[in-house]
This record gives C-alpha cells, structure tokens and sequence, in this order.
C-alpha cells in the first residue's frame, strides 16, 4: 500500500494534455482559462458618473450652477460645458467635456434653470468613475487556469472579450460492477439499490463533466467487452465495486487483460483501502471500491482533482486550510483516515462516523477531515487539516 500523498501525486502525474479550444463566453461557464487573458479594451471605457446628479467643473468659489442639459446614459456630449454651468447627468453616463465632479441628486436644491447643493463634504472629482480605474487595456485579468465563475465571465464581458479559448471537458465512463444492484424502485431478496452510478454522474455533472453509466454483472467477459467500450469511446473511465482481492473482485485482472498499466493498488487510508489506478489503452482507470461513502470520499481526493487538472485548473484540489478541532478524538490503526465534518464558530465538528457503506452524515457535511496515519490523539484545539466540499455552505444544508 502506498501513502495517500503518495497515491495524489501518482494520479497527477498521469494528467493528459488537452488541447484548448475557442469557446463563446455563454458557453464557458465552470471551465478553466487555457491561457492568460488580456484586457482588449479599459474599464471603465471613460471617465462615468457614479450616480444620478449634476455634473461641473469643480470651483470652490461657485455655489450656483445653470442646468444647460442632460446627460442620460449612453450619451456622449461633444460641447464643453462652460464654467458655472452644469448638466443633469445619470448613473453609467459619459462625463461631458468641461465637467470634473458630480454631486448627487440628493443633496441638490433646484430652482427653474439653477441649481445649489448642500454636499458639504465635497471635492473635486467626487462621484466619477475615471477611465481604466479596474483594468487597463492589455493588463492581464484572468491568469491561465483561472475558473470561469460568473463574476469571471462578467468581467471578461465589461472589457470586450466575447470568447476565450478553454480545455475541453472531457467524457468519462463510469462502470458500476456487481450483480447485486437493481435500478429500479423495487427489490428483490438479496439485492440492493444501486446509488453509485448516479451519485457518480451527479457529481461530475456539478463539474461539468459529460459522463455515461453502464452496470457490469460480475462475469469476466463482461466486464472485458465494458472495459474496452469505456476506453474507446471515453478519456477517463470510474469502475465501482470489484476493486478488492475477493473471489468476485474482478477489476485488477481485467484490467491486466486490457494491456493496462497498474500504477498502484491500496491506498493506506479509510474509508478507501482497495483503491486501483491504471492507464488502459492510454485512458486514465480510476478503480473504486464499492461502498457509497468510499466512493464518494475517493472521487472528492482523487478523481476531481484529476478532472480539474486535465481541463487546466490552476488549483485543481478541493480547498484546503488548518482548522481547530471541536472535542477531543482518539483513533486506532495506522491509516490516515477521512471524517465528514461542518465549521461552526471557527472550529471543526466532526460528524458521526459511518461504516465506508453509510452516506447519511456526508449529506451534512461541509468538509472532509484528514486525519494522518502519523497522529492518532487529537486534543480540543489542535489543528486539522479540512477539504471543503464544492457544496460545502450550502443554504440547504442545516
């Protein structure tokens, strides 16, 4: 068995170069900046008033203003304004030429064509926008690898951008083994529901990812011919189930079979153990053990960091900081073990532990706790390590 630092940097190590493609902002969102992005144009494009009011040039020893005209958004007034002047002027508008300042309609008294404020606190250049303040045309704003979030894909918008080239989403196979699954809402004696597939296909769809689920009954040839359609149509393939060393385990040798690469077998953690990755016909293998809370553990360390990283994430991990722990804990057996947990008030709350089958407390959790194989005694206050899940605040989490 390996460590599970060691088993990360085995699985990154593995990472295929996608090449990036031009996609319309519209289409770009939760993708990754394949390269540096520059801004084509300044923003703000020009000096803009900050809020509806009355626009000037700024004179201490002025007090009144004549109202000569508007300046509506959109607009774009040649004429100068001439001293002790001043246009009624509106948020987003282009500062007339002659103006500097802007008072807000609320501190302004209006009679008939004058105008007087009572903004004590003004000063010259108050309320405007200057041309560049955020970005200066040619400055880099999103750095390759950068995530396109809505605020991202907003930003790119306000400079000009329509288009940015990105890594393509990858398919990916996931194999659910087993002859004991039924997919439907009725089950017979000595089966059970099956939930991988689509807790599988749930997650990768929240990152993105195009996937198809197929079910293998536990037979050699059938899961050879499930194999070897995964790896010719898909670039990653997830099998669950049949990653251990029983009678029915079925996954290690087929993937021999396959002319696969094994790049290692057991990981020294829990939930997990039996954890396989290999190269199958030059597809990433991800083996996973069958029970839910292993899976779901495994894809969060593993597989989503891989996923992110083929689609040129700078940052491709879960992320991670050093939080207080909330009570005492004591732990037997020399794995690192991975505990679903919540912060309140700063500190690190683990919640129930569950058998690698049992689900129930990660649909609370906000983070997954790594607790090292080399620390087995944690006292109230010591520092643990916290991997916030994608959903982790949820507003639908209690």
């Amino acid at each position: 068995m390996i460590t599970v630092e060691e088993a990360l940097r085995a699985v990154l190590a593995q990472v295929p170069e996608l090449q990036p493609e031009e996609v319309r902002l519209e289409d770009a969102a939760a993708a990754y900046v394949a390269t540096d992005v520059a801004a084509p144009y300044d923003h703000p494009l020009f000096d803009m008033s900050a809020v509806d009011g009355y626009a000037f040039r700024f004179d201490p020893s002025v007090t009144r203003w004549r109202v000569i005209d508007h300046a509506p958004a959109g607009s774009a007034r040649t004429e100068e304004c001439p001293p002790g002047c001043c246009l009624r002027i509106f948020t987003g508008a282009m500062l007339p030429p002659g103006t500097d300042t802007v008072v807000m309609q609320e501190f302004i008294t209006r009679d008939g064509e004058h105008v007087v404020h009572s903004d004590a606190k003004l000063v010259q250049g108050a309320n405007v926008r200057r041309r560049a303040e955020q970005v200066k045309k040619g400055e880099v704003i999103l750095q390759r690898g950068a995530l396109l979030s809505p605020s991202a894909i907003g930003l790119l918008a306000s400079v000009g951008v329509r288009a940015v080239p990105i890594k393509r989403v990858p398919e990916v196979a996931v194999l659910v083994t087993g002859d004991e699954f039924v997919e439907g809402d009725r089950v017979e004696p000595g089966k059970i529901f099956s939930s991988n597939g689509l807790m599988l296909e749930a997650a990768l769809r929240a990152e993105g990812v195009l996937s198809e689920c197929a079910h293998v009954p536990d037979e050699v040839q059938a899961l050879d011919v499930a194999i070897e359609q995964a790896t010719l149509f898909n670039e990653v393939v997830i099998s669950t189930g049949g990653a251990s060393v029983g009678d029915h385990d079925l996954v290690h040798d087929a993937v021999l079979r396959a002319g696969g690469t094994i790049h290692f077998h057991g990981v020294a953690q829990k939930p997990g153990k039996p954890m396989l990755f290999a190269t199958v016909r030059g597809r990433p293998f991800f083996g996973l053990p069958g029970n839910p809370r292993a899976v779901l553990v495994l894809f969060y360390l593993y597989v989503l960091p891989f996923l992110r990283a083929m689609r040129g994430a700078r940052r491709p991990g879960l992320r991670k900081e050093m939080l207080p722990i909330a009570a005492d804990l004591s732990l037997r057996g020399d794995r690192a073990e991975f505990r679903a947990g919540r912060v309140r008030g700063g500190t690190v709350e683990l919640l129930t532990d569950e058998g690698s089958h049992m689900l129930r407390s990660m649909t609370e959790a906000e983070v997954i706790v790594h607790l090292p194989a080399a620390k087995r005694i944690w006292r109230v206050g010591d520092q643990v390590e916290v991997h916030y899940l994608p959903y982790a605040f949820n507003e639908y989490l209690p």
